[in-house]
């Protein structure tokens, strides 16, 4: 009998709960995989199947928690109306909460990626595709709607929307004031600063002093390395069809 893609993500996501529960309990570097699928009520080669180590585990988890995150604000009837900063805090606090039940294991893996060598930052990035994609689409419906104009490097913003998501993550695994109040006042601040920003034409500024000095200063440094085979004018030929499109 076949089994179906519906029953495979439950068998995942059962996988996934039962191993972080046992984590919690015990430990990463204490519980084995064959621990997992014994508490899980799985067999040893289905789990080795579903996630080859328990790094794999711990990046299919972050995932996973990304997927239920977008289901729910897409189950949030006027989520639509939402500014582009609310829908944005929306995420990330939804996010926060997802990991609040499992908090002891957030906190683990947070040692792990920011205090030691157990995961590796690069690894836990390419967990970020649906959180990413997620962002861009918040921000492509802002601009269409003429919430915001078009920034600068648009095509960036939605990577650091993440680098920002990891270091709210950081801070509240720290956190221990009451009802992690100082945490969302820390994203409440730091949202309320990118907003203004964003309103503003800050970065419009900021780029064209960029292309100021990169036009002015680096194409001269240039010139002067400029090799016989590769003349100045073609680099800055070259540079020019980049800048220019």
């Amino acid at each position: 009998m076949k089994i179906t893609q519906s029953a495979k993500e439950k068998t995942k996501v059962k996988i996934l709960q039962s191993a972080v529960d046992l984590i919690i309990e015990k430990g990463f570097d204490n519980a084995s995989l064959r621990e997992m699928a014994k508490n899980a009520g799985v067999s040893n080669p289905t789990i080795y199947n579903y996630f080859p180590s328990k790094e794999k585990l711990l990046y299919a988890y972050i995932e996973q928690k990304h997927k239920e995150a977008v289901a729910t604000i897409q189950e949030i009837e006027d989520f639509h109306t939402y500014t582009l900063r609310e829908q944005l805090q929306t995420l990330i606090e939804t996010e926060l909460e997802l990991y609040l039940e499992d908090r002891e294991f957030i906190i683990q893996i947070a040692d792990m990626v920011f205090h030691s060598s157990g995961l590796k930052m690069g690894k836990l990035y390419e967990t970020n595709a649906i959180f990413i994609e997620t962002v861009e689409e918040m921000l492509n419906i802002a601009i269409e709607a003429e919430e915001i104009a078009e920034p600068p490097f648009k095509e960036h913003l939605p990577k650091l929307f993440w680098d920002y998501y990891i270091m709210v993550v950081a801070y509240w695994v720290k956190d221990d004031s009451e009802m992690f109040e100082n945490t969302t006042q820390f994203i409440d601040h730091s949202l309320g600063l990118a907003e203004a920003v964003l309103h503003s034409d800050i970065l419009s500024k900021a780029s064209d002093l960029g292309m100021f000095f990169f036009k002015t200063h680096m194409l001269s440094s240039l010139q002067k390395f400029a090799t016989k085979k590769e003349p100045f004018s073609k680099i800055k030929r070259k540079l020019g069809e980049v800048l220019h499109g």
